[in-house]
């Protein structure tokens, strides 16, 4: 699995950077910011289920040439969920980055839906905070991603106006987690320190795929272009993930956020 990962890894390295031929039709800088409500079952506390609301704010990168479509994207989240059963708090802080490619699967000029295929590549850190512990109290995540991509797009005009409908899909194949729990925030790695370092929030990790972990991830949207080049884009996000661990854990999550498109 090791070596799969490895090839995989390489391969994805390979195809995002290696430049696409085709003249760059257009580029913005994107900005935006929403809210959001989550859903959080683990089986490492009690009790296990936890909800609640937050916010998020995102900043990215989009570019579309003649055969393909790239963008990059960094989200925080802030999120307070809560139990109904004993009212234990948490805050849970998140950040998130995705590199997307997407390719031009035929001359789709006069269809009316787009379709493009791709890859995405993302990183998840996360940090939930549990306010009724004193000691254990923080629990850590990450989570490295190589997911298999689709875009639809349906330009359309209403009252004049050209829109765009189009969503986002993805699951990941491998991906690269840990698991600490509240119990036991110490890795192997940091037994004997003072002060954990960065990378051993990640060096004790395991590659995992469908057996043990599973994500599905749904965005869709409608952009509004303005004459000037730039636009504005409304987003609602659905994401189910699952994680079979020593104590599995599962998050829904939906979100919805208002985006502006600058042209660069």
């Amino acid at each position: 699995m090791n070596k799969l990962y490895i090839i995989s890894l390489a391969f994805a390295t390979f195809v995002f950077c290696h430049p696409s031929l085709g003249q760059v039709k257009q580029t913005h800088f994107i900005t935006g910011i929403g809210g959001s409500y989550v859903n959080v079952i683990d089986e490492g506390i009690s009790p296990l289920l936890y909800k609640g609301i937050g916010g998020n704010v995102i900043l990215g990168h989009f570019q579309e040439k003649e055969n393909s479509i790239n963008t990059s994207s960094a989200k925080f989240d802030f999120n307070n969920p809560s139990s109904s059963i004993s009212n234990a708090e948490m805050y849970t802080y998140r950040l998130e980055g995705h590199y997307q490619r997407y390719w031009k699967l035929s001359d789709d000029a006069n269809k009316s839906w787009k379709i493009r295929s791709g890859l995405d590549l993302s990183a998840k850190w996360a940090l939930r905070q549990h306010l009724s512990f004193t000691n254990n109290s923080q629990h850590i995540e990450t989570r490295f991603s190589v997911a298999p991509a689709l875009m639809l797009a349906r330009p359309f005009e209403l009252w004049d106006r050209n829109f765009e409908l189009g969503l986002f899909y993805s699951v990941p194949l491998l991906t690269y987690a840990t698991r600490p729990l509240f119990a036991s925030t110490r890795f192997p790695a940091s037994v004997n320190k003072e002060e954990i370092g960065f990378f051993d929030y990640v060096r004790d990790g395991e590659i995992i795929s469908f057996g043990n972990y599973f994500k599905w991830s749904t965005q869709y949207y409608l952009y509004y272009p303005f004459k000037n080049g730039n636009g504005l884009r409304l987003d609602y996000l659905w994401s189910y993930e699952s994680y079979k661990a020593q104590n599995p854990i599962k998050t829904g999550e939906h979100s919805i956020m208002i985006s502006t498109f600058f042209k660069i």
